[in-house]
């Protein structure tokens, strides 16, 4: 039956109508400006419309000027290899505690669960100085001798940006949540034509984590690919690590040389920033909208039919 559309519902459409078109302008403010020359962006600064669109901004991005010692390739190379990596580690690591805390029955086990829970509650920043004494102290790397003197260990390097942050607790406890909803009859039933631990979590319940993994999957790859803090602390100093946040910030301070202008040349680019901003926001939207029914799914809660 078709609902009547009453003033009540009328006023709701209204309103969610335009709450967003207003967070789509910031987007298509962006997207329409990353066309614009300079002229045609200053001459209507509410709206760019550009005259002539151009693709200059993006020329520049991906191919910039000689003088321009930027690699925008490398950069989204680097950080997929860090995403892939993360994933993988942390969505292992996340699957095999949430089953232990869930389904294996042990002495102490809420005990553990809880102290996990409690180190939500510092904040991450507390971790960066000792973890970075800990990779510049590194025994063997780096120049260090056996006492971790001498170099700069493993700054600078590749594995400091993998070797941190395996251990995710809110993934973990995420999962734990997922199998517990999951019925203990269909391990039980696993178990009866002889399927041991390891093949009951790849072949009965992985399948039904998916929604699960795919919250995962969007949220490690946003906190990764918008990773900007720990990159400049740990390996500014080596441009063949750069990641995609590192490296655009390092860009947007060059971004009238990346073009062709003078040196020293005091322009605030704003097409240019904006361009950089699409060609940074267009891969977590395709990934969300690849995987959004999953996500949807997942955020609301895992169910079972029957």
């Amino acid at each position: 039956m078709k609902k009547r559309l009453t003033i009540g519902r009328l006023a709701i459409y209204v309103i969610l109508i335009g709450g967003s078109l207003a967070m789509a302008f910031p987007m298509a403010f962006a997207i329409v400006g990353s066309f614009c020359k300079l002229p045609d962006f200053y001459a209507r600064p509410w709206f760019p419309l550009p005259k002539t669109p151009t693709l200059e901004n993006y020329q520049a991005l991906f191919f910039p000027a000689a003088s321009v010692n930027l690699d925008i390739g490398r950069w989204i190379a680097n950080t997929l290899v860090r995403i892939v990596w993360y994933i993988l580690i942390t969505g292992t690591v996340a699957v095999l505690a949430g089953y232990v805390f869930a389904k294996l029955r042990f002495r102490g086990r809420e005990t553990a669960f809880m102290y996990l829970l409690t180190s939500m509650m510092i904040p991450g920043i507390v971790y960066w100085i000792p973890t970075y004494i800990m990779l510049a102290r590194f025994p063997g790397a780096g120049g260090n001798d056996m006492r971790g003197v001498g170099g700069h260990g493993l700054i600078d390097s590749w594995p400091s940006l993998l070797v941190t942050g395996w251990v995710n607790v809110y993934y973990i406890f995420l999962l734990r949540q997922t199998f517990r909803s999951i019925p203990d009859d269909f391990e039980e039933a696993a178990r009866v034509d002889g399927a041991t631990t390891l093949r009951c979590l790849k072949d009965v319940y992985l399948p039904m984590l998916k929604p699960t993994l795919t919250v995962l999957v969007i949220f490690q790859f946003v906190a990764l690919w918008n990773d900007y803090q720990w990159p400049l602390i740990v390996s500014s100093g080596n441009r063949d690590i750069w990641t995609v946040a590192l490296g655009f910030q390092r860009m947007l301070l060059v971004g009238t040389q990346a073009k062709g202008y003078p040196a020293g040349t005091s322009i605030v680019d704003y097409p240019f920033s904006f361009a950089m901003a699409v060609v940074a926001t267009v891969p977590l939207v395709l990934l969300f909208l690849r995987l959004q029914s999953y996500f949807v799914e997942g955020v609301q809660g895992f169910a079972l039919k029957g």
